[in-house]
């Protein structure tokens, strides 16, 4: 809806608009951009039971500028109110309001950051009123912590004074995710995540791919392992089923199927040979046959049609949310699944990240993304649609957050949120090699 309409409708009900009412998109306006096939929402069998909480299937039109400006002030309103709901973050004003001398707390996207021979970085704030020039010193070295996680895009609360046209930071706050309790299933229930698949490279790993699945079959491992595969009901597979086409300079000469269609054919048969009383549940990935834009559509059928056709097979977008093993007595375990392409943007640009370990700690990835409360904070970092209702942000907090793309392992944990890497059935590939990016 254009700002102007919003403006009449809201005059028309009667209510003084503000630049919130404006750009925050009515329920109706939400429903149409996240759809959901209802026919397909739940899949319960007697032994496991999937229900898709979100999944992006976005109606086409054309896309204008006010969709990019929308999406943006529609996440600052979305965050914002997330400040004011906290008792930690208080005095907040408007940056167009600050007054001189005094103490205050802005809630503001970065639009700029830059270091300064002292150490001293400066920022450009912005919320909807205006623009402030703000500093952040390296003498609190609590404050000096914060600094190398900055990032561009983020909407943070910053406290602090204003002074000469310059705002002293004093403080950082993130939005952030609050503490969850780990729900507990009845009974024993396992879920396997399963990273890139790259069916159709000739670094794809089959003989270890089908030791997977006779391990799912009850055909492999030692008593115990058979006895977790018998109680795993769900399979994850994380993106990147096929390895694609013309996806990095000189592919072709890895590719041992170079027709998609034949590629795609090929993940049906290993995808096959897992157990009908387990469900699979498939997210897309860059590699994968569609738009790299996220959030991405589920696969396209005309690919990937023998997929379509699994008896226990649920394709779903990137990213998407399903909730696990729901009953009567259990509400079940909600899953974020993401790809996690924007993975490489911030390993590469945010200091701590590198500092941290990079793509070996994908869960402190994870813990990054989850205090911003988004999938990609800065733009720019992969391909997005420019939607209005930015797709991205992380409105419900899962139980569980997982992802492949960077093909390696890693568990980890935040503020009782679980966070999974899956690695990969492919091994080392010559582009990977030249970039330095070593596969588990």
């Amino acid at each position: 809806m254009y700002s102007q309409d919003k403006i009449k409708e809201l005059l028309d009900a009667g209510k003084l608009p503000t630049i919130e009412d404006v750009y925050s998109a009515p329920s109706k306006e939400i429903d149409d951009l996240v759809h959901v096939d209802l026919k397909k929402k739940k899949y319960i069998t007697n032994n496991s039971a999937v229900e898709i909480v979100k999944h992006f299937d976005y109606k086409s039109k054309k896309i204008e500028l006010n969709d990019f400006v929308a999406r943006f002030r529609n996440r600052y309103a979305y965050l914002k109110n997330m400040f004011y709901e906290r008792a930690d973050v208080t005095g907040m004003t408007s940056i167009s309001k600050l007054t001189y001398g005094e103490e205050a707390t802005i809630i503001a996207m970065i639009a700029d950051i830059r270091k300064l021979p002292t150490g001293t970085v400066k920022l450009v704030l912005e919320d909807l009123s205006g623009q402030v020039n703000a500093i952040i010193t390296t003498k609190d070295p609590e404050l000096a912590e914060k600094i190398p996680q900055l990032t561009y895009d983020e909407v943070l609360a910053f406290s602090g004074s204003h002074s000469g046209g310059v705002f002293f930071v004093n403080d950082i706050f993130w939005p952030d995710i609050p503490y969850k309790n780990k729900p507990k299933a009845p009974e024993d229930v396992y879920v396997v995540f399963c990273g890139d698949v790259h069916a159709g490279s000739n670094m794809f790993l089959p003989k270890e791919f089908t030791k997977f699945t006779d391990w799912l079959r009850g055909n492999y491992g030692t008593p115990d392992q058979r006895e977790i595969a018998k109680k795993t009901k769900y399979v994850i597979v994380l993106g990147d089923v096929v390895d694609g086409v013309g996806i990095y300079p000189e592919q072709n000469k890895e590719l041992r199927i170079t027709d998609i269609y034949n590629q795609y054919n090929e993940a049906h048969k290993f995808l096959s040979q897992i157990p009908e009383d387990k469900q699979i549940i498939i997210i897309p990935g860059n590699h994968d046959a569609l738009r790299l834009a996220e959030p991405q559509p589920a696969l396209y059928k005309e690919y990937a049609e023998r997929i379509y056709d699994l008896p226990n097979a649920i394709v779903t977008s990137n990213p998407s949310i399903v909730n696990l093993h729901k009953h009567d007595d259990f509400p079940g375990v909600d899953v974020m699944i993401y790809h996690g392409y924007s993975f490489d943007y911030f390993v590469d640009t945010v200091e701590s990240l590198r500092k941290a370990g990079g793509y070996d700690v994908a869960d402190k990835i994870w813990e990054f993304l989850l205090k911003r409360r988004h999938l990609s904070p800065t733009y720019g970092a992969n391909p997005v649609m420019p939607n209005p209702i930015d797709p991205l942000l992380i409105r419900h907090v899962p139980d569980i957050v997982c992802s492949g793309h960077i093909h390696k392992a890693k568990i980890g944990q935040y503020k009782g949120v679980v966070s999974v890497s899956g690695s990969c059935w492919q091994d080392t590939t010559t582009f990977q090699t030249r970039v330095g990016h070593t596969p588990t």
